[in-house]
């Protein structure tokens, strides 16, 4: 039996208790567990085996630092594995992509120890560009400067292939299509709807935000049924 479509679960910063943020740390193990108990497998996108059943993807996009703190203990807890979109330039700074943001809150980003100690766990990083630009208000230098140069940085850097780009707020155009397509397997969008291994392009990749306090009802509607599917919106490029 074939099974075609695998979701790609989408989350970015997971805070702990006190903290202001869209998920928690408690609520986010709640999901985890959800999906542990009920025996789903989180599998890099590159292990996919459409024969088996029950494959999901986790992502977070930006590498904050509570992602080493606060999701890898569980992560490890249930024998998870996530690939983590950094942001190139900024190992071991802040945010500052939100600041025009109206409800801006800094927060630290990983640094390069942060990220050795993700990968060793068997977790994987992909790039979100050099400066999280909109690469569709890009002239074509600085565009090839996001998409080319943050692969060959963080290559050089963990000394690990960089296979996976992730496209900054979601913003796609045809040359930013081209260039990542260009130079890597995998591109991540933030468009809605599991991954149709038929019939979506592996450069543009639709994910599940998981990034709420959800019931496990609203999850296994996200994850098993046409829920998330039926509103996809194919990028124009």
């Amino acid at each position: 039996m074939k099974h075609s479509k695998i979701p790609v679960l989408l989350y970015h910063s997971i805070v702990s208790k006190g903290e202001v943020g869209n998920l928690n740390l408690s609520d986010f193990e709640k999901q985890i567990s959800f999906l542990y108990k009920n025996k789903y497998n989180s599998v890099h996108l590159s292990e996919i085996n459409p024969s088996s059943k029950n494959q999901i993807v986790i992502t977070f996009d930006d590498g904050y630092k509570d992602i080493i703190t606060n999701v890898l203990p569980i992560l490890k807890k249930y024998g998870f594995k996530a690939t983590c979109f950094i942001v190139s330039n900024y190992l071991g700074k802040y945010n500052d992509w939100d600041l025009k943001n109206r409800n801006y809150q800094k927060k630290e980003l990983m640094n390069k120890n942060d990220i050795i100690e993700w990968i060793k766990n068997g977790m994987n990083i992909g790039s979100h560009s050099h400066n999280h630009k909109n690469l569709t208000t890009l002239n074509e230098k600085d565009l090839k400067n996001e998409i080319f140069y943050s692969k060959e940085f963080l290559e050089n850097l963990f000394s690990i292939p960089i296979n996976d780009f992730c496209y900054p707020y979601g913003q796609i155009n045809s040359l930013a299509f081209k260039y990542v397509k260009e130079k890597y397997i995998n591109g991540y969008t933030t468009n809605r709807s599991r991954f149709n291994l038929k019939n979506h392009d592996p450069h543009l990749i639709p994910r599940i935000d998981m990034g709420k306090k959800i019931s496990n009802i609203k999850i296994f509607l996200k994850l098993n049924t046409l829920y998330e599917d039926i509103k996809y919106n194919k990028n124009e490029i």
